[in-house]
């Protein structure tokens, strides 16, 4: 090396691979953005924009732009692009540095920060400037986009190669073909069709046999026979299946939680749904529903209910709200419809039609579906396996522990709720621009902290701010309250005394209320809170007293008690609580403390996951729906105008649909699995489309707004979606369709001229080669070493990948969130962060260092050579050495060796020294180093 001009070399390189790594495995483009939009700015929003935004910059730093990320403050830039660990942003969060310390009042939490630490490791990407475009503009652009206009049956295209087309899916794409200028590829070979079409269906390969005979097939039919049983395969659901669940985000742990149970005891349930549906080839429109709605549909299949997986078996973000709604938004509209609805939290789209409060309209349907307790849930009754009694016993003692914790929390909150009542009108006061008298109102007062908004949700002030918003001029409690409150400041001590004296004139006044009043006059809405304060909780008091003493009593024997009593107790006040409403208005310690109890209910049974019952992660709606706002900026706390009970109609339908009754996910489940929603089978056929091809009709799958590419084909992707829902939304019938295609069927092998053209092969000139995925790969060397365990469901196997002992398709492997499992990274496994429009497809040094040396191949190999042995009736390898090379080259590439292979093979093993009689331990036998070898190479790696 020669010094500085290496280091600069290498310098390149590295850079080089960094813009590699965050191009394929990184944040780029479209999800850098929905990152950013989502996770980013709402910290910015919520922690930094007050002291470093448009009206103030302390130490000189904007944070609420990407110039003034850019420029940095005093002390030099605050973001290292790829370094968090550099980033001055980084220090100030983590408050490593005592004298920089950011925010300043209250430190972030840690999955906040991981977050930023993302950010800037994938390049701190920040979207460009805002395009500022009107909803209406946006909506008149709509009307022309392609994704939105209704799906037709287009006409057959004339084309000139008649004799090369079998359906009228080659029409569509022999036009596009012959419009460029290009021409289709010859039908692959029989072996190379018959393995597609296994890899493809099922991620096995065919055997040497069933390769053979459909070679010798002579029947017109030969290969439709051969569609037909790989669809009616188990297999098949299990390859299919993975790919759904690609979309899902699936997972077996919660991600990043800070107190309970990481793992989720039963989300191996909607893996096995998934799995079930596509063998059973359920109407995709059903399927759709029963994933949004499967507890709401009239008529259901009680298994059906493993479907709402598909809603919570995403990352828990800490348990935080707006996060887990945040994403089951993402997934519902990306996953099923193409749309990138997530953007709108914080403000209008800035490139489709989807206002923020459509957003929000979402977010009430699913802010008002919760997650059942664990003793609600019921079994599902297809696998009941026995649950002992000592088992039965333990899970009932720690359910009644959490219950009756949950309980006493409950009964806690209820009892502020009611006898801190002084406490929370005087907030309420103290926190209303047009009364409040303090420049801050005090949270913790002499009872205790004021629950003004929840760790997770709205808090108890808000509750109390609604219920008295909501009182009549004619309630005799608060009646008065109502009318003083419409005053300002400034004209209430003028006009309050006057409407003080028309209140008590009223004959449903409260006489309790009216002595409360008389004396001194009223200056302010501070007054009236601490005159309330005083009635309401004067009679709580008594009536908690009274109950100790009598405890059947029901109801003060006194008129004007009871109506104080009963502002306090009746159904809607803030006191009136719910089990699963209480929990809303914990404090973070509270709901840290009752999660820990509730991970022991899990814990009991994740310790017995094979004698325990399979039961549904799934949705309920809750009783009571509340009104939603739209969080101003994203933020919770600044609420902003109440949104329609509505599904929106910017979903792909013609007009909003309005809410009957209940959350309104059985109303959204109708309207995206609807025939006249052009989204719902565009997306899915495009889909399906890409997992055959490697690339969809539509290059970005989970995006069809407008700044997605236009169809390569568009008339094709109409053509298969209608044909889809003319199937009634058989997925089968889909892939039977496209597998008899010529397209399909075309050889892989390149045309330099035609690539010149078409270098990316969007109009399909030939059938795209590709690597194995990782699950293919690992099965397929289970499979042909004898060593594949074939189950159905079930708990997920707590094996990595790479263990020799883990005999169970990849499928059915733990997955970690927070942890995955650095060969899933390796062989591009995607993030279940997120829904994954698509993996990525890298090639890099560790996937054939794994292949090398890991214990998982070596041990297959083992295992491969001594199942030719038995299979060819021998007693040492030496005696078989030759046959068993022929045997080998059979299973593994169904077919024999060539006469050159079986002279270079013979060549390596009388290279390696003396051959061995028989297999040593430790597998360095030559044979199983030219098995492993075998593994190796493209043709077993790769399908053509």
């Amino acid at each position: 090396m020669n010094g500085t001009g290496d280091i600069g070399r290498i310098s390149m390189i590295l850079w080089i691979v960094f813009i590699v790594y965050a191009s394929v495995g990184g944040l780029l483009g479209d999800e850098s953005d929905r990152f950013f939009e989502s996770k980013v700015r709402p910290i910015f929003v919520e922690h930094c924009i007050e002291c470093h935004g448009e009206s103030k910059q302390k130490g000189g730093l904007r944070l609420d732009s990407r110039e003034g990320l850019s420029k940095g403050g005093s002390l030099g830039s605050s973001v290292t692009p790829g370094e968090p660990d550099a980033s001055l942003i980084i220090r100030a969060v983590r408050r490593s540095d005592e004298e920089l310390v950011m925010p300043p009042k209250t430190s972030l939490s840690i999955a906040q920060i991981e977050v930023l630490e993302r950010w800037i490791r994938d390049g701190a990407v920040w979207p460009g400037a805002v395009i500022v475009k009107t909803v209406q503009s946006l909506e008149e652009r709509r009307q022309n986009h392609w994704a939105y206009q209704p799906i037709n049956l287009p006409a057959n295209p004339d084309v000139r190669s008649l004799d090369w087309v079998r359906s009228s899916l080659d029409r569509f794409v022999l036009a596009a073909l012959e419009g460029h200028d290009l021409s289709p590829s010859p039908q692959a070979g029989k072996a190379t069709l018959i393995r597609r079409a296994y890899i493809s269906m099922i991620g096995l390969p065919p055997t040497f046999d069933a390769v053979q005979q459909f070679s010798e097939d002579e029947r017109p039919d030969a290969f439709e026979r051969v569609v037909d049983e790989l669809l009616n395969r188990p297999e098949y659901g299990e390859r299919w299946g993975r790919h759904w669940l690609d979309v899902a985000r699936y997972a077996d742990a919660k991600g990043y939680v800070d107190a309970g149970e990481v793992k989720n005891p039963f989300a191996y349930t909607y893996r096995d749904y998934v799995v079930r549906s596509f063998n059973e080839d359920r109407p995709y429109d059903q399927f759709v529903k029963e994933q949004l709605a499967a507890d709401r549909l009239p008529e259901r299949d009680p298994e059906s209910l493993a479907a709402l997986g598909f809603l919570t078996v995403g990352s828990r973000y800490n348990f935080f709200p707006h996060e887990i709604i945040d994403d089951r938004i993402d997934v519902v509209t990306r996953g099923l419809l193409g749309l990138s609805v997530a953007c709108a939290r914080c403000h209008d789209h800035k490139y489709d039609p989807i206002p923020a409060a459509d957003y929000y309209s979402l977010y009430g349907i699913f802010a008002a579906s919760v997650e059942p307790t664990l003793e609600r849930v019921p079994v599902l009754s297809s696998v009941k396996p026995s649950e002992d009694l000592e088992f039965a016993k333990k899970l009932a003692k720690t359910a009644e522990k959490y219950h009756q914790h949950r309980r006493e929390l409950h009964e806690k909150v209820m009892l502020e709720m009611r006898g801190w009542a002084g406490d929370y009108l005087r907030y309420v006061v103290q926190t209303a621009p047009e009364h409040r008298t303090e420049s801050q109102p005090e949270m913790q007062t002499k009872r205790g902290l004021i629950r003004e908004v929840s760790a997770y949700a709205t808090g108890g002030v808000w509750r109390w701010r609604n219920y008295l918003k909501s009182r009549p001029r004619k309630d005799p409690v608060f009646g008065l309250w109502t009318r003083l409150g419409a005053l300002s400041r400034d004209q209430f001590a003028a006009k309050s005394n006057g409407i003080l004296e028309t209140f008590r004139m009223e004959p449903y006044a409260n006489s309790l209320l009216i002595a409360e009043f008389a004396g001194k006059p009223l200056e302010s809405m501070a007054d009236v809170a601490d005159r309330y304060a005083s009635l309401l909780e004067r009679i709580d008091s008594k009536w908690r007293e009274a109950l100790n003493e009598h405890p059947e009593l029901e109801r003060f024997s006194d008129a004007a008690k009871e109506e104080v009593r009963m502002a306090l107790y009746q159904e809607g006040a803030p006191g009136t609580l719910t089990l699963e409403e209480a929990f809303d208005y914990c404090t973070l310690d509270e709901s840290v403390e009752l999660r820990k109890h509730f991970a022991e209910v899990e814990r009991v049974f994740l310790e017995n996951w094979d004698k325990t019952s399979p039961r549904p992660m799934m949705l309920e709606d809750m009783p009571e729906c509340h009104p939603q706002h739209v969080f101003l900026r994203g933020d919770s706390k600044r609420l902003g105008d109440v949104v329609p009970r509505a599904i929106p109609e910017s979903l792909g339908l013609d007009q909003a649909i309005g809410i009957e009754s209940g959350s309104g996910r059985l109303e959204l489940a109708k309207a995206i699995a609807s025939s006249r929603n052009p989204l719902t089978a565009r997306v899915i056929v495009n889909r399906l489309w890409a997992w055959h091809f490697g690339q969809g009709l539509v290059s970005t799958p989970s995006d069809f707004g407008f700044r997605s590419e236009l169809p390569s084909h568009p008339e094709l992707l109409d053509y298969l979606a209608h044909g889809l829902m003319q199937r009634r939304w058989s997925l089968k019938g889909l892939h039977r369709q496209i597998l008899l295609s010529a397209t399909w069927q075309q050889s892989s092998v390149d045309r330099p001229k035609l690539r010149a053209k078409d270098p990316m092969n969007r109009f399909l000139w030939r059938q795209n080669r590709h690597r194995m995925e990782f699950e293919v790969m690992r099965d397929s060397m289970l499979f042909v070493a004898g060593h594949l365990e074939p189950r159905l469901g079930g708990p997920p196997v707590r094996l990595s990948p790479d263990s020799p002992t883990h005999k169970s398709r990849t499928l059915y492997t733990f997955i970690d969130r927070e942890k995955l499992e650095d060969l899933f990274r390796v062989f591009d496994f995607p993030s279940p962060d997120i829904t994954a429009s698509e993996r990525p497809r890298t090639t890099v040094p560790q996937q054939s260092l794994f292949l090398l040396n890991s214990p998982f191949v070596s041990s297959q190999a083992s295992a491969l050579v001594k199942a030719g042995i038995e299979a060819l009736g021998a007693d040492s390898v030496l005696s078989v050495k030759l046959e068993l090379v022929k045997w080998l080259f059979e299973r593994m590439y169904q077919r024999g060796p060539s006469a050159e292979e079986m002279g270079a093979v013979v060549q390596f093993l009388d290279s390696r020294g003396e051959f061995p009689e028989q297999l040593d331990e430790e597998g360095k036998h030559p044979m199983v180093v030219l098995a492993q070898t075998l593994f190796l190479s493209n043709e077993f790696l790769f399908v053509d």
